[in-house]
């Protein structure tokens, strides 16, 4: 025991420094052939990568069973529809998902440590959310989020509020409603405040599932609610209450996470009417949740309408279903949609089993798990680097340790003893 404890550490400690790079350097990237490459996919590759070529992480080879088709797949996407800028996107998506195919074995306990890791730096991205929000109170919320310029331009993309010519995918400053001089909380180091209302989701989910700290969970909730975004109030919708079913000390967590909120909203410390308001943007051509929903299938039906029978079964290449949406109907282009434009029905089908291979027996508790699919599919683009981090920490990195075979007991076997000579 004493000898597996320094390697116990050593492995959280990867764990910590994986899951920071996802949620603090995603708003930090280096100019790559006239885009922005982010830091937390440099870090995150370069750490994975080391530990493999050490020998502490192996590959997994049923998921390399569905790995090799679906990179092949995607492979005869660039070539048919080839051209340069395609380039880019091929290799972030292959260098990205042929890490999700490395693991290694983990016990409950090392596992619970890297949960306990997560959940610390939530509550702490919850307590900058909040520190952030109640700041602007004094200063200017807009140069807070981006550090007051320390951080020269080419590290830290200037969001389109400051520089409208600059597209870096960033949306990090929105205000709470139109007109107002607060804006949205990030937790300042994440992209938007969808994406710390999706991290702080993911935390509540978890605490609720296996730890059940009050401190913990109301924290992480007043950070959710600081974000102002839907995308993780969808997310609880649809999972928390699967998590409260799970069984009674589940139930009384989350019935704390609900009536501490409801308290908030109730005595006005938190906006209802702006939570309230995201509802009718399903509805709302150009509101975020007409954007992430309703776009999208409009998107599928007019690909499906216009598109040769080639581009429907090979796609039409990597990182072009942007291009079709600005001409279109403008808004995002979530991962399922991405799949099924830039790489067909038969590449789609296979990355699906391949995802599929590489979250089965995933130690990641049930309802946390699928409300980190469920955002990725829906919220998040194909090469979201920090939520597929995540996924790769939290579900797929930590594999259960093989089943030991029976052990025979050789005396079962032995010849019986004799008592006594064996003349006469």
């Amino acid at each position: 025991m004493g000898s597996l404890r320094p390697t116990h550490k050593s492995e959280t400690r990867v764990d910590i420094a994986l899951l920071a790079s996802a949620l603090f350097l995603q708003r930090f990237n280096l100019p790559f052939s006239g885009k922005f490459l982010a830091l937390d996919f440099v870090f995150a590759a370069l750490i994975l990568v080391h530990q493999f070529a050490s020998g502490r992480l192996v590959i997994r080879y049923d998921r390399l069973f569905w790995f090799l088709p679906a990179a092949l797949a995607v492979t005869c996407s660039l070539l048919l529809n080839f051209n340069t800028t395609m380039l880019t996107s091929y290799s972030q998506f292959m260098v990205l998902f042929s890490l999700v195919t490395l693991s290694r074995p983990s016990t409950a306990d090392r596992y619970k440590s890297t949960l306990r890791v997560f959940q610390l730096l939530v509550m702490l991205l919850s307590c900058l959310a909040v520190a952030q929000f109640v700041a602007q109170l004094v200063v200017d919320g807009r140069k807070l989020i981006m550090f007051y310029w320390v951080f020269p331009d080419f590290l830290l993309p200037q969001p389109e509020a400051f520089a409208p010519t600059v597209h870096s995918n960033m949306n990090t400053i929105i205000p709470i409603y139109a007109g107002s001089s607060l804006i949205k909380s990030n937790g300042i180091f994440l992209v938007e405040p969808s994406a710390l209302s999706q991290v702080t989701a993911i935390g509540i989910l978890i605490e609720v599932l296996e730890f059940r700290r009050p401190r913990y969970l109301l924290v992480i909730v007043l950070g959710f609610l600081m974000a102002y975004s839907g995308t993780g109030l969808m997310t609880l919708l649809l999972f928390l209450p699967f998590a409260g079913l799970r069984h009674s000390r589940a139930g009384l967590s989350a019935l704390l996470v609900v009536t501490f909120a409801l308290g908030l909203l109730a005595t006005g410390i938190i906006n209802l009417s702006i939570f309230l308001g995201r509802i009718g943007e399903f509805e709302t051509n150009g509101g975020s949740g007409f954007g992430r929903f309703v776009v999208p299938l409009l998107l599928a039906a007019k690909h499906l309408d216009t598109a040769f029978l080639p581009a429907l079964l090979v796609g039409s290449g990597p990182g072009t279903a942007n291009n079709f949406t600005d001409t279109f109907y403008g808004g995002s282009s979530p991962c399922w949609f991405k799949l099924f434009y830039e790489y067909g029905v038969i590449g789609s089908f296979i990355f699906v089993c391949f995802f599929a291979s590489c979250l089965r027996r995933s130690r990641c508790p049930g309802p946390a798990l699928a409300a980190l699919v469920f955002t990725f599919i829906f919220h998040g683009s194909l090469i979201t680097s920090y939520l597929l981090t995540m996924i790769i920490v939290l579900c797929t990195l930590h594999d259960p340790e093989p089943r030991r075979g029976r052990i025979v007991d050789p005396r079962r076997y032995a010849p019986p003893l004799v008592v006594g000579s064996a003349i006469g």
